[in-house]
């Protein structure tokens, strides 16, 4: 969707080739696109001059010289193109304006979520969709009203942005971009966020907004200013898009998430997380001591859940038992045989995959409910977990590491078939801590991986 710099750009596209027409003649070939009553709308624009085209937030407002004013919002695809009169209409025109001047202006939208509204100019601010509208931050001199307004607020001040009635003209892209100039964590909660940071946010918004207004705004998708015109400020964005790739700042891996159902891309190390619930993500190889981390970790304060034992779980339910004896052939009785289930796919690959598709899935449902009631932090062991790509869920991925000579001891304690269970699993410990924000070893006594996990959670506590 078109944001505040895009919008802008349009208006001013606009203004350059549309000011001084007058309408003959106006097409709607949708209605429900007209908020207003369709038929007024085409008579009290028959005749008028587009005079100016004003912008509040994502809105561009067309001002006529009879003392009528076009609200329009593009929303997800809509376009506007002016063509000559004979030149056929674009393919999603839902309104087509003629002008005298044997000129017409399309405005195309393929997904059909455009509006447009006509009221008189002198209460065209007052209509609902501008009225309800925040501040842009061009005009916030002073953040106490925000302060004041989400002082009890637990929602994501990523999803504070995003929210217009607050600010105007933030979308997903630049509150993205804002947010990882700001340093700050885009799942901290709204109330939490301290003067100083709101005072950030405000200075950032307009530093990146005026940019990208420089840069004629992003070309995202299927946006596009005006033939012959792209949006060169995306290829500044900084956080945007960028899932997976390496932070311009930290090299650290950007990780994506999902916050109240927009995507959210972020730095971890750059935008720490300092109030909480914490979520913790540990792994490790195996037999690296993690089970007893995990323990720790619960005697420390935090929640803690073992995906191992979710997994075990899930393998006592009919559902999943029937699900994977179809997948396999194999049959199982009350319970998914684990060591069954481990020969018959060493060496299938495929069969691996396809169990691997349906538990995973699962899994994360499950670890995503414990994590949404967790009050405090919350420390959660995935074996798997850069292979079942869960590092969005979380905060900060602990790893633990640990000598092969004791990883070789610890498991043939456990496993009487351990040289097999080390070649199915034997990642060695950089495949973990190459990829984890903080590494614990496990090369001493209890005591001393102790004292590793109470540095760790002083430090993220601290930082």
């Amino acid at each position: 969707m078109p944001e505040l710099p895009e919008v802008e750009t349009i208006r001013n596209i606009l203004k350059s080739i549309v000011i001084g027409k007058t309408i003959s003649n106006v097409d709607v070939f949708r209605e429900k696109t007209i908020l207003s009553d369709v038929n007024e709308f085409k008579n009290n624009l028959v005749g008028a001059t587009i005079k100016d085209i004003e912008r509040k937030g994502k809105f561009l407002i067309f001002v006529y010289d009879n003392n009528y004013a076009l609200l329009s919002h593009l929303r997800m695809e809509g376009k506007y193109y002016l063509l000559e009169e004979e030149t056929p209409n674009t393919k999603y025109a839902r309104v087509v304006f003629h002008f005298t001047d044997n000129t017409k202006l399309c405005f195309d939208d393929s997904r059909c979520f455009g509006i447009m509204k006509l009221a008189k100019t002198a209460e065209i601010y007052e209509e609902k969709e501008l009225k309800s509208l925040g501040l842009e931050p061009f005009e916030i001199s002073d953040v106490d009203f925000l302060m004041k307004r989400n002082k009890k607020s637990n929602k994501p001040i990523k999803s504070t942005l995003l929210d217009q009635t607050q600010i105007a003209g933030l979308g997903n892209i630049y509150a993205d971009e804002v947010l990882f100039y700001s340093g700050i964590n885009p799942l901290e909660k709204a109330k939490d966020i301290t003067k100083d940071q709101w005072k950030t946010i405000i200075k950032n918004a307009v530093i990146i907004l005026n940019n990208a207004i420089k840069d004629g705004g992003s070309t995202v998708h299927s946006y596009h200013p005006a033939d012959g015109i792209d949006g060169n400020f995306q290829t500044k964005l900084k956080a945007y898009g960028k899932r997976g790739e390496n932070c311009p700042n930290c090299g650290h891996e950007l990780y994506y998430k999902k916050i109240n159902g927009r995507g959210s891309t972020y730095c971890p190390m750059c935008q720490k997380k300092q109030h909480p619930p914490i979520f913790v993500g540990l792994t490790g190889p195996i037999s690296s001591g993690k089970s007893v981390v995990l323990e720790i970790f619960k005697r420390e304060g935090c929640s803690v859940l073992s995906c191992d034992e979710v997994v075990h779980e899930l393998y006592k339910q009919p559902e999943v038992i029937t699900k994977i004896s179809s997948i396999t052939g194999l049959k199982f009785g009350n319970e998914v045989d684990r060591n069954a289930l481990r020969e018959y796919t060493n060496g299938n690959l495929k069969a691996l995959k396809r169990i691997d598709n349906y538990i995973h899935p699962l899994v994360r449902k499950y670890v995503s409910e414990f994590l949404d009631e967790a009050c405090g932090s919350a420390v959660v062991e995935v074996p798997l977990l850069f292979e079942s790509h869960f590092q969005d869920l979380f905060d900060y991925i602990v790893a633990v590491s640990i000598s092969k000579d004791r990883q070789l001891k610890y498991l043939r304690a456990r496993e009487e078939h351990f040289e097999e269970m080390l070649e199915l699993n034997g990642k060695e410990n950089t495949f973990y801590t190459e990829k984890a924000d903080y590494v614990i070893k496990n090369d001493g006594d209890l005591e001393q991986l102790s004292k590793e996990v109470k540095t760790f959670l002083r430090k993220v506590q601290r930082d």
